[in-house]
Parts: structure tokens; C-alpha cells; sequence
């Protein structure tokens, strides 16, 4: 191994919560963890069996991008996590201790793995609020099958239950084609048909979305279910006349078609929602709406079908939008500031909410193909933080043309579209993220068992926001978080 791949391993390794004895590697975890973390060609020696705790190796195989958004200038990096892979190139192996494994020390050759006396609970009853959106669509076109056909649920599968295994909470479905125009490579579809007839009356046809829904919470993701939307970008909504025939028109909230095409669905949706005991569960969700719409629509749906939530990712305090309760609320992180977190615990307290989200910015910390080791675990644990509830990002799989192997896609910084790819691999960035995460709800729980505030105090203090954006020692935070919760 090269000197600058000794250097890049080394800060891999202290990023990754491993620490090095001479030639042994050893990471410490709670009963109930799995954790992954780079291993090299230096460390062939890795294996064995111990009762209640696994070793999985892997590659992180070389993925290219491009630089920045006008670059055609390339480069490669090593994050497409492919697990039993033997080829060369940077290890990396995800040590998972049962939930019933023995605390001790356990000895893998040349690798040592510690687990403490804690257990951490199983990712759906975790409190951190993860919200990466699916993209079914994209499933169904890299596979070469049809949309909800039973060969395109074999392959979201695998996929959903990863995804469910980083604790998220929310699952993603749409109310109309296109709720963001057609900004991915593949157009998102909707999940309910609608019908309008000849006398003006409506029907609706909920056989996916009830097919979906089901799916999904079987998989794990859940319990919320978040549609979109009522507000989608350019405000064209579709659905089929009684001739058979799709139409796409305009629905601005406060224009009359905008009553008529979403109160008959809203008296309809919150009934038929009722009937299979989701309507508790379900929001009508935004983004990045204006204030004037997200008023527009509360209170319609308030009205109309009062058991509906209302979610909304945006860039001011929840209070701004004035006479509104938004039940999950999320905040792009550069607005993120001390009036904004004020209002946190009070909407803990009413039952609401709070997270932030990063997308196309800011430019640090990001979980980009440009972004430094670190980023992403910081990425995942700064709500532990700061007081929040967790985390929204846009993209969980929304791929480009062949992102097996190019994760650029138009205007987007390379990275931004997925943090997994169409092969069923994670990239290292979601196990990064997963690993700050899983940090967060061991900060948590150590928080509520009392006893060590003043550490996790200091600890907190280290995430400051104008440093954090500015780029600041991620590496350094991976360490000091990994120190205190797993002391």
C-alpha cells in the first residue's frame, strides 16, 4: 500500500471509530449495533466465529464522478460498498453484535471487537427521525420490469429493508405524477388513479397504493406515510376523463378546480384511509412551498379531512407560518439557528416533528461524492446535537443513466441522487451515515439515563453550525463522538 493510501486508511479508520494496536485494528459496539468500518489489504487476517457476533467484508469498488456541477473534469472514488467482494481496493467489513451477545472482547485475527454492557434497541424502535426518499420507479426501470408488478417488489426489497435498517421512519408515496416536474431521471408516477365521470363525479382507484403501503411497512419503513402532493412544482395535476382519456391541467391552491379536484379525493382518501387504520399515520406533504400555499392547503385539509397531518420541508420557523400546525417540519440546515431550535421542544411536547435536511446544498456537510471522510457521520449525529429529531434527505435511489458506475446526473453535485446503488450495494456513505445515526441513539439514551450530562454537554458544544458549514475537523467529531458514547 502506497503512503497516501496508508494516510487515507488512517484517517478511514479514526472516522470509522477504529483504533489501531500495532498491527490489530479494534472497534468497540453496543449489544443490538452493527457497525462498519474500514479494513485493507494490510489486514488479510480477519475472520473466525464467535456466538452473537458477525464479521461481513466487502470492497469499496471506484465509482465515477464529475468535480462539481460545470466540470466535465472526472474523478473516482472508492464508495460503492459491494459485501463479499475479494477485489482490490479499499476493505471494509460491518461487525453486528446480536442483541443477546455477551459483553467482552472477541477476537477476529487481526481484528479486535469490544462489546460494552449496553444494548441498543432494533432500528424501528429507535427515536431518531430518518426520512430518505424512496424512488420506486427507478427500481422498476434499472430491473427492466413493470411498475408494482410482483418482479418489481422482489427487487425494491432488498433495498426497503436496508433502508429500514438505518431506523427510517417515513414512507414515500405520491398523489400525483411528477410532484417535482420531472427533476430525476426517472418520473415519478402516481399511486392513486382518478377518474372523473360524465355527471362530475369522481372515483379513485387505491389498489397500488394500498399494495405499496403494505409492502413498505412489511419491509420496515414506517409508520408515517408521506404524500406527495397537494402542491406539486407547477401545480399540474392529472387524471382520467370519462371518455379514457388523460388530462393534465393546472390546480393553484385558491382557484376553484383546486376545491373541486381535491375535496372529493381528501373526503374520499381519509375515509378509505380509516377503514385500513392508516389515517392516523399519514401526512399530506410539502416542499418548499410557499407560505400563501402551505396556508392555502392546512386549512382545507383541516376542514376537509381533519385526520390528515400536514408535513413540510422549508427554510424558516415553524411559527412564521402563522395560524398553522405542521406536524413534521423540516429545516434546511444553513437556516438552522438558535429562534428555530427554541421552538423544538414545545413541538416535541404537542406530539410534532422537528428535523433538518440537506440537499443539493450546502456544500459541507454533505454526503456528495465530493465530501470529505466524516461528513456524513456528522451528517447523521448532529440532531443528537443540536435537539432535533432527526434527518430528511430527497434522495435515497433516485439513479441516473448506469449509476453502478457514474454517480453524476445533470445539474446535480454527483451524489446527490443516491446514497445507494442500482446493484443493491449501499455506498460507504450510507454506512457512514447509518454509523452517525446509530451514534445519535446511543448519545440519546445515554442522555435519558442521566448520569454523564456534563460530557455529553461538551461533547454537543463541539457541533457548532458556522464551523460545521465551514468546514471544520469532521474527522476530529467522528473521534470525539465515537470516545464518549461508546465509553
Amino acid at each position: 500500500m502506497s503512503k497516501l493510501s496508508r494516510v487515507a486508511l488512517a484517517f478511514a479508520m479514526c472516522c470509522a471509530g477504529v483504533a489501531a494496536r500495532g498491527d490489530n485494528m479494534s472497534v468497540t459496539v453496543w449489544r443490538g449495533e452493527s457497525r462498519s468500518v474500514f479494513v485493507s489489504d494490510e489486514y488479510p487476517e480477519i475472520g473466525g466465529e464467535a456466538p452473537g457476533v458477525t464479521i461481513r467484508r466487502g470492497t469499496l469498488l471506484p465509482v465515477r464522478y464529475n468535480t462539481s456541477i460545470k466540470s466535465l473534469e472526472y474523478k473516482f472514488k472508492a464508495d460503492r460498498a459491494v459485501y463479499d467482494s475479494k477485489a482490490a481496493g479499499l476493505h471494509f467489513a460491518t461487525i453486528t453484535a446480536a442483541p443477546d451477545a455477551k459483553a467482552g472482547e472477541y477476537d477476529f485475527g487481526q481484528l479486535k471487537v469490544k462489546v460494552l454492557d449496553r444494548v441498543l434497541p432494533p432500528p424501528s424502535e429507535w427515536k431518531y427521525f430518518l426520512d430518505l426518499w424512496q424512488h420506486p420507479w427507478a427500481v422498476a426501470r434499472v430491473n427492466g420490469v413493470k411498475p408494482f408488478s410482483p418482479e418489481h417488489y422482489a427487487a425494491m426489497e432488498p433495498l426497503w429493508k436496508m433502508l429500514a435498517s438505518a431506523g427510517q421512519k417515513a414512507l414515500t408515496v405520491t398523489l400525483v405524477d411528477q410532484p417535482w416536474n420531472h427533476q430525476c431521471y426517472d418520473a415519478y408516477g402516481s399511486m392513486i388513479g382518478r377518474r372523473k365521470l360524465a355527471d362530475g363525479k369522481w372515483t379513485f382507484d387505491y389498489s397500488i397504493f394500498d399494495q405499496y403501503v403494505e409492502f413498505g411497512r412489511k419491509c420496515g419503513l414506517g409508520p408515517d406515510i408521506a404524500c406527495y402532493t397537494m402542491c406539486p412544482w407547477g401545480y399540474k395535476v392529472d387524471y382520467t376523463d370519462a371518455d379514457g382519456k388523460k388530462v393534465r391541467v393546472e390546480a393553484r391552491p385558491g382557484r376553484p378546480f383546486f376545491d373541486e379536484y381535491w375535496g372529493a379525493f381528501l373526503e374520499d382518501f381519509s375515509k378509505h384511509l380509516e377503514s385500513k387504520g392508516w389515517l392516523k399515520n399519514t401526512f399530506i406533504a410539502m416542499d418548499e412551498r410557499s407560505p400563501e400555499d402551505l396556508a392555502y392547503i392546512a386549512k382545507f385539509v383541516r376542514r376537509i379531512a381533519p385526520g390528515l397531518k400536514i408535513a413540510m420541508a422549508g427554510n424558516r420557523k415553524p411559527s412564521e407560518f402563522k395560524g398553522i400546525e405542521i406536524d413534521t417540519y423540516s429545516q434546511i440546515l444553513g437556516h438552522v439557528d438558535k429562534p428555530f431550535l427554541s421552538e423544538v421542544a414545545g413541538r416535541r411536547k404537542a406530539g410534532q416533528v422537528t428535523t433538518y435536511y440537506v440537499c443539493c446544498g450546502p456544500a459541507r456537510p454533505n454526503t456528495f461524492m465530493s465530501s470529505g471522510l466524516g461528513e456524513a457521520f456528522v451528517c447523521g449525529f448532529y440532531p443528537a446535537a443540536c435537539g432535533l429529531d432527526g434527518l430528511l434527505r430527497w434522495a435515497y435511489n433516485s439513479w441516473g443513466e448506469d449509476s453502478n458506475n457514474d454517480m453524476t446526473y445533470s445539474r446535480w453535485t454527483a451524489g446527490d441522487i443516491a446514497l445507494v446503488y442500482p446493484d443493491g450495494s449501499p455506498s460507504w456513505r450510507f454506512l457512514e451515515l447509518k454509523n452517525g445515526i446509530v451514534a445519535a441513539e446511543k448519545f440519546r439514551i445515554l442522555r435519558e439515563q442521566g448520569g454523564r450530562d456534563a460530557e455529553l454537554d461538551a461533547l454537543a458544544e463541539k457541533f457548532d453550525l458556522k464551523k460545521l458549514l465551514g468546514g471544520t475537523d469532521y474527522e476530529g467529531l467522528c473521534r470525539a463522538v465515537q470516545d464518549v458514547v461508546n465509553r
